[in-house]
């Protein structure tokens, strides 16, 4: 068994001074070796919203190259969410338990809803307050910030997801998801007619100049991307064309972020209802875009598991049988 998760006190300071042996490391990847407990994104949140000091001034780049004898004072954020808050929050979140095994769970989730915070000063009920609040051992697995947590979907995305129990599950299936050993399929409405079949493999990165968004990446935007650029494949098939529109299986060979919205976009149909990679619909409110199957084997044992469609997608594909209007605003 993987030694036990340890969290740190709400709004408690800590003092390092750096080594000569950890000269041009960078300040967020120092930190998390400090408390291997939280990700170097946890620290980078914290660097960002004015949480860390280096020689006793505050610094914003979690890049930074850090040199021998620095002084680093890093304080936690308080706890911001009250706990009667969290308790009635979690009450009202429609999450669906679709299996529960010893080391693992398999959650329905529904759109609008955060997996996990997005960072340290978010007050948003997330899908994470829900598992700690029924599964509270889940509370010492993983990272601090994310636990149990080893993929997720998109705030809009709805579907299966795999949440982890205990440290060694935790370890598998992240070595599972590395590996690409865990099959997934995604059902999807996207504008136009794309090809009955086929492959997009185009690379990924930050958007160069808004913060929350991805991009792929061209010979013309390659100057800008500041970023790490990420390889990414996405397999799919159409099951059915409409008038505009076509409903598409979709097998994420990698998975990155917003991969099926960056990708389909990009070859120029984009999933209806994503106002961030194409347009608003008039007939669904969010992406349309649902994690319906996943399959994996664990412990000599395969797992496979499949969620119908929620309401909004049934009901804008029902839309789209009977209607032959333009549906974009």
């Amino acid at each position: 068994m993987m030694e036990r998760i340890q969290l740190v006190e709400p709004n408690s300071k800590h003092m390092f001074v750096v080594k000569e042996s950890e000269e041009g490391q960078r300040l967020d990847l120092y930190l998390s070796n400090q408390f291997p407990s939280y990700s170097r994104s946890y620290f980078g949140g914290l660097i960002g919203h004015n949480r860390v000091k280096l020689n006793e001034k505050t610094v914003c780049k979690k890049g930074t190259p850090l040199r021998p004898n620095d002084k680093i004072l890093v304080t936690f954020p308080k706890l911001k969410k009250d706990p009667a808050i969290i308790k009635e929050g979690v009450e009202k979140l429609n999450i669906q338990l679709v299996h529960e095994n010893p080391h693992f769970l398999i959650l329905n989730k529904p759109h609008n809803l955060l997996v996990h915070a997005p960072h340290p000063q978010s007050t948003a009920i997330t899908m994470v307050d829900w598992l700690i609040a029924k599964f509270e051992e889940i509370k010492h697995v993983g990272y601090g910030d994310k636990p149990g947590i080893v993929h997720r979907l998109d705030k809009n995305t709805t579907g299966l997801l795999i949440v982890t129990r205990n440290n060694c599950s935790h370890a598998y299936f992240s070595y599972l998801f590395k590996e690409r050993k865990i099959k997934k399929r995604y059902l999807a409405i996207v504008k136009g007619h794309p090809e009955k079949e086929g492959e997009i493999n185009l690379d990924l990165a930050r958007h160069p100049t808004i913060r929350n968004k991805m991009t792929h990446v061209t010979s013309g935007n390659i100057p800008q991307i500041r970023g790490r650029i990420r390889q990414s494949k996405t397999i799919y098939k159409v099951r059915e064309y409409f008038d505009n529109c076509s409903l598409v299986e979709v097998y994420p060979v990698t998975g990155r972020t917003h991969q099926i919205r960056v990708h389909f976009s990009a070859i120029g149909h984009p999933l209806i209802g994503d106002p961030v990679y194409g347009e608003k619909s008039k007939i669904i409110d969010r992406q349309a875009l649902h994690a319906n199957k996943l399959e994996f084997v664990f412990e000599d044992e395969t797992y496979q598991f499949e969620q119908n469609i929620p309401d909004d997608f049934q009901d804008a594909l029902c839309h789209l049988q009977k209607n032959k209007t333009e549906i974009f605003s």
